[in-house]
């Protein structure tokens, strides 16, 4: 009999400070998937978070569909969700959950604990699940799961991270609910994000890379058209989200896929929403982007101070950006700069060199973020090791990067000077009549201008609370 198996991306009901005007279909499952059905496999995908559907409707869903295996995203946010819906298919439906994702993988004892779980999928999943479903009476041979052994817990070795991106077929996107509900700033619709390489070499400390790693690996421009052209063939997509982390990081290979979409002509515009570094960036490179359609683009700066950027473990010349940010803003493009507050060992005087960095180099929109530890982070480590936490992550977090809340002490800033701080460079960065020009003048489509006062009021009612 030919086995069936369920993907679901959970509904964070208790969430706040999060922004709900960007919300993205789960391209893991999707890719997950995608992998099964090519081995014959039935497949679904439930994503409770775009249809905000509750535990109870889920449950009617999956047993309607009478799975063999359900599998579970779950990362810092949607962790308690996860885990409260993994006890109600152990318990309702007698259906084993597998749960994998950032917050399982670097919580693999209290996600088995409090969850029900069989095991705990870590990293990526492609060929782990695989190898998983066709153990499922022997879990012991499957490597990169964690599973409860007669009381114990018990971790399999690792396996190798995938070479070869190529090797992967394209996301099980028909599986997904309608574009149109997925929420970015978009100049066109529908849009759909895509991933173009996987990794990132870089060593900051508020980063979780257990997922896909430190080794840099990237799929061939030839296979990244090849996907492109198949969403807007096949579902009439306008718009292409990359979520990289690191696009521009092999410069030779950006080009090509920029180069290919110019050459073919393909009508889309680009947001890269996660951002490139700018210290990975040519003139001649944002002179590409442009016209391969790119008007969006973010830059992770975090701090206008040196010596945090060190702290942090950034590697960021802040010369590169000042330069970066004037490139982008020659051709048009926007471009946001993301800043965060309440980092290890900041002071009240790092943090006004930050908003008076910000203003300086002045990108169209800055998002000022409290600083998270998230789970499996080498700043989550140094907090165990030298500091102190105010409100644990460790069962997940029921706030967002914008939810003045302050997680941790390990800086000279208190709780309320972290809040403060976060409210003073929201007020200071845009109650300027120049910015708010500035702002308006970035905006080209109805889309858009839904977008940004759905954003705007999400992030101010959250920081403003």
């Amino acid at each position: 009999m030919k086995m069936r198996i369920a993907f679901v991306n959970p509904f964070p009901y208790y969430a706040k400070g999060i922004n709900t005007a960007t919300i993205y279909p789960p391209i893991g499952l999707a890719y997950m998937a995608a992998v099964l059905r090519k081995r014959g496999l039935e497949c679904i995908i439930i994503d409770a978070n775009i249809l905000r559907m509750t535990n109870e409707r889920v449950l009617k869903k999956l047993s309607k569909f009478d799975p063999d295996v359900v599998g579970i995203m779950s990362n810092v946010v949607l962790a308690r969700a996860a885990v409260e819906l993994s006890k109600k298919i152990k318990n309702e439906l007698k259906k084993p959950v597998i749960i994998g994702g950032p917050y399982a993988t670097s919580m693999i004892e209290r996600t088995l604990q409090d969850s029900d779980a069989l095991c705990v999928v870590r990293g990526e999943g492609e060929e782990t699940i695989v190898d998983l479903l066709n153990n499922l009476n022997s879990l012991s041979k499957v490597k990169s799961i964690s599973f409860k052994d007669r009381g114990r817990i018990k971790h399999n070795p690792n396996r190798e991270l995938i070479k070869d991106l190529d090797s992967l077929p394209f996301p099980a996107y028909d599986l997904l609910p309608d574009f149109k509900l997925y929420q970015s700033r978009s100049r066109k619709v529908p849009m759909s994000p895509i991933l173009t390489s996987r990794g990132c070499p870089y060593g900051c400390i508020f980063c979780n890379k257990n997922i896909f790693g430190r080794v840099f690996r990237y799929r061939s421009a030839e296979n990244i058209i090849e996907e492109i052209e198949m969403l807007v063939n096949d579902y009439g997509v306008k718009q292409i989200d990359i979520l990289d982390d690191n696009f521009t990081l092999i410069m030779e290979n950006a080009e090509k896929v920029l180069d290919m979409i110019i050459e073919r002509k393909i009508d889309i515009k680009i947001n890269l929403q996660n951002g490139v570094r700018a210290d990975r960036l040519t003139k001649n490179l944002v002179k590409k982007m442009k016209r391969a359609g790119v008007f969006k683009v973010g830059i992770g700066i975090e701090s206008g101070d040196e010596k945090i950027l060190n702290v942090i473990k950034k590697s960021l010349d802040l010369k590169k950006v000042n330069q970066a940010i004037r490139w982008f803003r020659e051709e048009g493009i926007i471009t946001y700069g993301f800043f965060m507050i309440g980092l290890p060992y900041e002071t009240k005087e790092d943090v006004e060199k930050t908003i008076s960095f910000a203003k300086h180099v002045n990108p169209h929109i800055a998002n000022f973020s409290v600083t998270i530890p998230f789970p499996g982070t080498e700043l989550y480590q140094m907090i165990e090791r030298d500091g102190e936490f105010i409100k644990p992550t460790t069962s997940g977090s029921e706030g967002g990067f914008f939810s003045a809340e302050t997680y941790y002490k390990l800086h000279n800033l208190n709780r309320k000077d972290v809040i403060y701080y976060e409210r003073e460079a929201f007020r200071s960065f845009y109650l300027r009549p120049v910015k708010m020009l500035d702002l308006l003048f970035t905006i080209k489509s109805v889309n858009e201008l839904k977008w940004t006062i759905k954003a705007g009021f999400e992030i101010f009612k959250g920081v403003f609370r």
